[in-house]
């Protein structure tokens, strides 16, 4: 017995030849079987055909046991009442006491020119399964088709989808279709993307700056939140080459063509007053929403605005004579600048300007007023924004200089993806601060990893608000409107202060 034993137990001990075995071998051995054992218990994943897929191949594609056939822009589609009565559409038709109810073919009529065959298979195809692929060209024809068909998952899809795909190609045509089905989340994504980028990206592509419609481009040239780059006169000029691709329709060309384009046709007209023709007189609303005050700070833009024939001279005058007002009351010591007013009273009545960081370097520059002795300098050095009025003595014999002056501001950030989507902003608000002579302060301290190209967008209120009583053809006296109402003949009135305008 104790022969068998031993030699039951050398079996374990002994390798081929007799020769015992270490420890440290049975010891891996049977961590090898340990690592098998994992092995055998560890899951694969696999795809298999899934129900859906099934659902989708079996019913929807190939119509199998339909009892129902939907026909609508000259095509069949077999399918199921109870898939389709997933959405109210389809629903009520077949629960109430409606011709269709009981019908096994159903007619749909299509009159929104959006929707076509290839929307209305990817929308019927949706009742079968729980994904969806779509192409940003083909989201406004699905999102047509599922609002038809009152199929609330699938118009959240699409919005989702507009929402990631705002860019300089898509931007006008999810305008329209926002606008034309209420999808108000796009509509306003639409114009924020506008707000950002009229005055850099679209004006860089004429196809697209063309295609502006006139009250969009009202809505956007009223803004306080319009990103101007440089100053209000940049507006102008923008202006006029969109006037220029609207009325030449099929001009094909560069940005920088088309604005020296635009300066000839109006330079070369002979009369004054172009809004006060037939042709003009379509866009006077778009050229209403400038802010006319502030186009008048250097003489170079005075003779173009004069040469240019575009804004007739009684559009300019009132404007200039506020501008007159303002400086006579700083000279004479009325006016120290705006105290305390409220934020909408301040949009209407702020200068825009603006400028792009192409980068995190220190950056320096200056918007001055119109001889109002206020020469504004702003600095980034990376991680901040600071403001300072900077004293300049020539102007001690032409103005006078009290020792502080009230302004107001609100400093805007952006950062850009690369479809020009907002992904970072910081603001300021609006802020009120009293500045000595070449006092500076800092008006905003920027996050670390912030992106560049950075853009910047300043409002500035350098005048106190007040009504200036002016007599114009149409208007009552003493009348006090904003900057961008000193337009047109049969409503004008001048209030605005003058502002920081040109670099």
């Amino acid at each position: 017995m104790g022969n068998l034993i031993s030699h039951l137990m050398g079996s374990h001990v002994m390798g081929s030849g007799g020769s015992k075995r270490k420890v440290e071998d049975l010891e891996s051995e049977d961590e090898d079987a340990t690592d098998f054992d994992s092995l055998l218990h560890t899951p694969k994943r696999r795809r298999l055909n899934s129900t859906s897929q099934y659902i989708y191949k079996t019913l929807f594609e190939e119509g199998c046991a339909s009892d129902v056939t939907v026909v609508a822009l000259g095509r069949e589609w077999h399918l199921h009442k109870v898939y389709l009565c997933q959405s109210p559409y389809f629903g009520s038709m077949f629960s109430g006491n409606w011709t269709e109810t009981n019908q096994s073919k159903i007619n749909i009529e299509i009159l929104d020119d959006n929707i076509n065959i290839d929307a209305l298979h990817l929308a019927l195809g949706q009742f079968y399964k729980d994904d969806i692929v779509v192409e940003p060209a083909q989201v406004i024809p699905l999102l047509a088709t599922a609002l038809l068909l009152q199929m609330d998952p699938l118009i959240d899809q699409c919005t989702s989808i507009m929402m990631e795909t705002i860019n300089l190609q898509t931007v006008l045509q999810y305008h329209e279709a926002a606008r034309r089905y209420g999808v108000l989340e796009v509509d306003k994504a639409c114009k924020q993307w506008l707000l950002h980028n009229l005055l850099t990206q679209v004006t860089e592509h004429p196809a697209t700056l063309r295609h502006i419609p006139s009250d969009l481009m009202t809505e956007l040239l009223t803004s306080p939140h319009l990103y101007v780059m440089q100053t209000e006169f940049s507006v102008y000029v923008m202006l006029k080459a969109w006037v220029f691709l609207r009325l030449n329709p099929s001009w094909d060309g560069s940005h920088e063509t088309a604005f020296l384009e635009a300066h000839k046709h109006f330079r070369n007209r002979a009369e004054r007053g172009w809004f006060l023709e037939e042709e003009g007189r379509e866009f006077s609303p778009v050229f209403s929403s400038l802010r006319l005050v502030y186009l008048i700070y250097h003489h170079l833009d005075v003779e173009m605005l004069y040469s240019d024939r575009i804004l007739p001279p009684s559009w300019l005058t009132p404007a200039s004579m506020h501008q007159w007002y303002n400086m006579l009351r700083i000279d004479q010591g009325k006016d120290r600048g705006p105290s305390e007013i409220s934020e909408e009273e301040f949009d209407r009545s702020c200068t825009r300007c603006g400028r792009v960081l192409g980068n995190s370097g220190q950056h320096i520059w200056r918007w001055t007023g119109y001889n109002f002795g206020l020469d504004l300098v702003m600095t980034h050095d990376g991680a901040s924004l600071r403001l300072k009025r900077n004293h300049r003595t020539e102007n001690i014999a032409s103005i006078a200089q009290p020792a502080r002056r009230n302004i107001m501001y609100r400093v805007t950030v952006a950062s850009l993806d690369d479809q020009k989507q907002v992904v970072y902003t910081k603001s300021t608000g609006v802020q009120s601060v009293s500045l000595a002579k070449n006092e500076e302060i800092r008006v905003m301290v920027l996050d670390p990893d912030v992106k560049y190209p950075l853009l910047l967008s300043a409002n500035f209120l350098i005048t106190t608000n007040h009504s200036l009583i002016t007599s114009h053809p149409g208007s009552s006296s003493g009348t006090s409107t904003s900057p961008s109402a000193i337009a047109s003949a049969s409503n004008l009135s001048a209030r605005a202060p003058g502002q920081p305008s040109r670099e």
